[in-house]
This record gives C-alpha cells, structure tokens and sequence, in this order.
C-alpha cells in the first residue's frame, strides 16, 4: 500500500520548501559593494609607515606620484601600481648646515651635511619652468622632544634654514641660488605653508605659518610670514610691507598665534586672494582679507571666523572640583585648536564656503570650538553662519566619556560626482574613535554620513590628499595612518595587532558611474598667470547649475596639499554648457568655452583653447 499526505502535510511540506528555497537566494545575494577599495598593499605601499601623504606629480608625466613622511617617494606606473624612486628613494640633495653658538658666530667644526626629513615638504612650480619644485621647511625650535619632555638644544642655533630645491623636470631636485628664505631673525616655528600668487604678477609667493617659539609657553609665538617671489627660487619677506606684522602681547587683534595651519581662498569673491590663519590653544583665527595694493586688512571677528559666540571661558563644574585652581578663560582663549580648513562652494549658491577641522575636548567645557560648517552669507560685508558638527552631521560615538574631537584634515569633494559637494573628516590623536568619516550632502544640503558603506574603517587617520591617481574621472583619497596615543594593547585590540602605519589608498569605485569633467591650467608665468594657476577660479555650469572651484597649493596643518586639478561632478549631464576659468593675473583675465563633452580631462593653457582627452 503507497503512503499518501494528508493536504494540511503537503501544505506545511511546500510552505518549508519555499522558506529554504529564498534563504539559499538570500544567502546567495551578496552584500552591496563598498564605494571604495584599499589598494594599497596591491600598489606596492602596504609595507612602509606613512604619517604625512601628498599626492603631486614629480616626473611630469600627468599622473600622480606620492610622498610619504616627507622623506619616501613612490613613481606612479601610469596609475597601475606606485615604484619606490630610485635605490634610496630621496631624490633630494644632502643639506649642508652650520650650527651657530651661543656667542652667534658659526661653529664650522660642527658643520653637516646629511639627507635631513624636513618639518614640512610641499611642492609648487617656483619658476613658472612647468615642473614642480619643493619647498624644504625646517623648525629653528630652541626645544627638542627627547623621551618625554622638551629640552634646551645645546646650540642656540642649529644652523638649519628652509630650502628651494629646483625640479629638473624629471623628479630631481637641487638647491637653488639663494634659495633659503629664513634667517636666525625670522626662522621661528615653521609649522604649515601655502602657495599662492598673492599680488597676480605672475609668479608665486609663500604664506607660512609659525606656531610656539618655546613649545609649551601658552603665549610665545613666531609670527607669521609672507615672502614674495622673485621666479628664480628667491623670495624676499615683505610681511611688513603687507600689513601682517602681529605683536607679542597676547590677547589683542593684532597679537601673535601659534599657527597650526594656514591656507587661502577668495572668500569675499574680489577675485583676490584671502589669507586664512588657523590658531592653535583657543585663540582667535584670523582672516587677511587681500586689499589688492599688496597689503592686507584682518577680519576675523567681524565675519565669524575668528571663532565661535560662546567666549565666557568657563570650564565644567567637575573638572574645578578636580582642579580648584583652575581659572575660567578670557574670550581670547575660549576659541578652538583650529588644524584645517575645507574651502569649496558646498551649496552651490556663488561663494565660498568653510569647514574648520578643530580639537575639541569634553574637560574644556563649551566655549571651545567644535569643528563647524561656516556658510558665506555674501553680500557687501562678509560674513560666515556657523554650524557646528553637532548641529550639522549625525552624533559620533565615542570610547568611554572623556570624548576628544580629533579632526586634524579635513576636505570637501564630490566623490559620487552628484553635483554637490560632500564632506571628508580625517580625525586621531586619540584612542577614544576617532576615524576617517564620509559624509555624502543630500539635495537639502544636509549631510548623512555614508563611512561604513564607504569601506574606510580607518583608525587613527595621519594627513590627507585628495586626487584621481587613476584618471578614471572619479576623486580618490590617499590617507596617512598616525599611532599617536595608539599604544601596543590598542593596535591588538582594535587594529589586529599591526606595527607598521603603512598609508591607505582608497580608489573610488563609484564616482565614474555618473558624468564629470576635470580641468588643470596652465599660465603664461610672469606677466600671466602663474603656470599652475594657483589661485584661479573656475565654474563649471551643467543642467542649469554651476559650480566653482578653487586651486591652491596648501591647506591647514603642515603637509595637507591636492594636486592642482579641479573635479567636477556632473551626475547624468553628459554636457557642459559653459567652462568659465578666472586666471589670477593683474587684469583678471577670464576665457569661457561652451558646449563641451563630459567625461573630459581639460588642459587649458592661458589664452588658448582647451585640449580635450578622455585620459
């Protein structure tokens, strides 16, 4: 006799049948692809450390190489994989440097002459020759940090000064005639550096910021220099002549402040640039507003910039009780510890925006700064609407309750190509999370923070460069790995245990699937525009909507620099309808071009028509 099911058995038979058939199809269906892929390792960086990163094109060959730890130097095989240069890697000069005693006369029976790692290392074409050249910054700090603490150097002058080294167009470089712009009267505290032609004769000058003159000496600070360009690798200090001299007596306007990062844009849209000085322990920031005689106006306070409105100074109740000794702060310290600033037009209405990458920490109480999102009201006086992260982007989450912001660099870029520009935080220092975050801008211009789909989960975040290494239309993000305050027991616990700080390279996997355009200039040099277009402003008009960028060479805390490329996202117009390009030279020269295909990579040499390549 046959068996048979009864229908209700049938029934619970297919119904489970079916439950395992979509669990298999569930199983079978895969996670969505991250937006971004380290490459790293498989590019040949996986197995040197990497604080300091910078993107830049040392050989001339259109791609971009890298640098790592100002002292490591890697050839891109058009994009493919990254060469170390050469059997040593430094393609640099040895320094020749004399200490000087106590009694200032040169001790030549000390003189050296090593391959010395600069302080800072940023690269710019100096002599308008096409090529990019180094800027070679050192610190004449009277302290070094030895084990724990600073001490007195032995000499009163350790006999370094910053260099111009001169690219032979190949990626090496060498010392340029009377190219050390510092002197033991002005060497200070070089801490960051920018490029920019300030005056628009044609050739660039240097803005630098100097931070503490003794480390750990709340008030003594460098002050902050400007050096004009000679297009021979010369530069002379006309900070006196610009109106940028600052006293030593803190507290005022015009007082000195640890420059912990500098950068420029034009943010009240004269077509001149602006210098934008980024302080260190609370104090103000300031913002040189360009007057267009060589001289420069400060506008800090008025416009916003110079910090946040809580300025009472008060530290939490709990920490008095910790520390009864503990004075609340004068409005010139209740500011923030200021590293970086993101420059880019973020809501697409004409004018330059800001967000300021700060240190903030919970025992400092609410008046100092958070990082924040300063929007430019335009119209005739310039002013800034600032919005902190915490009214802007979704809450963190921190390690334990003594939360730090750590956001050292930050940037923005449209790396979806959408048209609108998102938000890139690199935050470290700390072991209580801090990560490289990604914020994607939605249409209403707020901000949804997109990290986890980007495939980061990177802890402990060193420096920044942003670039398409690859050409494939799309921004790729190069990014440094610093173990400050990352001991042994964290790196097991949190980060699998590694030793070596080796970079991550993350190449987008997505921005190319919309439309773009990417644009570099080229000036005539003196008399023109500087060959790198440093300081030009470009717009790009696609569906009725245009977008500006800015170039520039330097930005926040030393080391921060992006190639001299524009990316524009264009999402699904597969049409410019307009190319507009700003140059910087003295009669504000602007050349426009429509109906041009997207998907371009646009070179445009001053005065004549742009040369289009898909590559």
């Amino acid at each position: 006799m046959q068996a048979t099911l009864a229908p209700h058995a049938l029934r619970r038979l297919a119904a489970a049948i079916l439950s395992l058939s979509c669990c298999a199809v569930m199983a079978q269906e895969k996670k969505p692809a991250a937006l971004f892929t380290n490459v790293s390792a498989q590019l040949g960086l996986g197995e040197v450390g990497g604080k300091t990163v910078v993107f830049t094109d040392l050989n001339g060959d259109g791609f971009h190489d890298i640098v790592l730890d100002r002292q490591r130097f890697f050839l891109s095989d058009k994009g493919k994989r990254f060469l170390p240069f050469e059997k040593h890697g430094i393609p640099f000069p040895e320094i020749d440097f004399v200490p000087v005693g106590r009694d200032g006369k040169p001790d030549r029976a000390k003189a050296k002459k090593r391959r010395y790692v600069p302080d800072y290392l940023y690269f710019a074409d100096l002599d308008n020759d096409g090529d990019q050249d180094a800027l070679w910054g050192v610190k004449a700090h009277w302290f070094w940090w030895q084990g724990t603490r600073f001490v007195a150097v032995k000499e009163s002058d350790h006999g370094l000064r910053s260099q111009v080294l001169l690219n032979d167009g190949k990626g090496h470089f060498s010392k340029a005639p009377g190219g050390e712009y510092s002197s033991k009267q002005n060497a200070g505290a070089a801490m960051a550096l920018a490029v920019l032609d300030y005056d628009h004769d044609g050739v660039v000058d240097l803005y630098e910021g100097r931070e503490y003159t003794q480390y750990g000496v709340l008030f003594g600070c460098g002050v902050d220099r400007l050096w004009k360009g000679d297009q021979k690798g010369s530069f002379q200090d006309v900070t006196k002549a610009a109106g940028l001299l600052t006293i030593p007596q803190p507290g005022q306007k015009n007082s000195s402040r640890p420059s912990y990062g500098v950068s420029y844009a034009d943010v009240n849209g004269d077509g001149r640039q602006d210098l934008l000085q980024l302080s260190y322990g609370r104090q103000w920031n300031m913002l040189w507003l360009n007057q267009g005689d060589g001289s420069f106006r400060e506008f800090g306070i008025e416009s916003g910039f110079a910090g946040d409105s809580i300025t009472h100074g008060r530290y939490p109740d709990w920490l008095k009780k910790r520390m009864p000794g503990r004075r609340d702060e004068q409005p010139f310290r209740s500011n923030g510890n200021t590293f970086d600033c993101a420059v880019g037009d973020y809501d697409n209405d004409g004018d330059i925006d800001l967000f300021l990458g700060e240190i903030a920490h919970r025992w400092a109480g609410e008046s100092s700064d958070l990082p924040a999102l300063l929007i430019n009201q335009g119209g005739k006086e310039l002013r800034f609407e600032r919005k902190n992260v915490r009214e802007l982007l979704p809450p963190r989450k921190f390690r334990g309750q003594m939360w730090n912001y750590g956001d050292l660099h930050v940037a923005f870029l449209d790396y979806d190509n959408d048209m609108r520009l998102d938000l890139l935080i690199a935050s470290g220092d700390y072991p209580d999370g801090q990560f490289l975050r990604l914020y994607r801008q939605n249409p209403d211009h707020s901000f949804e923070e997109v990290t986890k789909l980007a495939g980061f989960n990177w802890e402990g975040c060193g420096g920044i460069s942003l670039g398409d290494y690859d050409r494939d239309g799309d921004v790729d993000i190069l990014v440094g790995r610093s173990f400050m305050r990352l001991n042994k027991k964290h790196r097991e616990q949190f980060l699998g245990g590694i030793t070596v700080n080796a970079p991550g390279l993350f190449r987008n996997d997505v921005g190319n699937k919309n439309h773009w355009l990417n644009v570099r200039l080229v000036g005539k040099g003196e008399g023109g525009a500087n060959r790198s277009g440093l300081g030009a402003r470009i717009e790009v008009t696609a569906g009725g909507i245009t977008q500006i960028r800015e170039l520039r060479c330097g930005s926040g805390l030393s080391n921060h620099q992006d190639p001299p490329e524009a990316c524009f996202g264009l999402g699904q117009n597969s049409k410019v309808e307009k190319l507009l390009v700003r140059w910087p030279d003295a009669k504000r020269s602007v050349q426009v071009f429509e109906n041009l295909d997207a998907n371009r990579f646009v070179l445009l040499r001053q005065g004549e028509k742009p040369q289009l390549s898909e590559r």
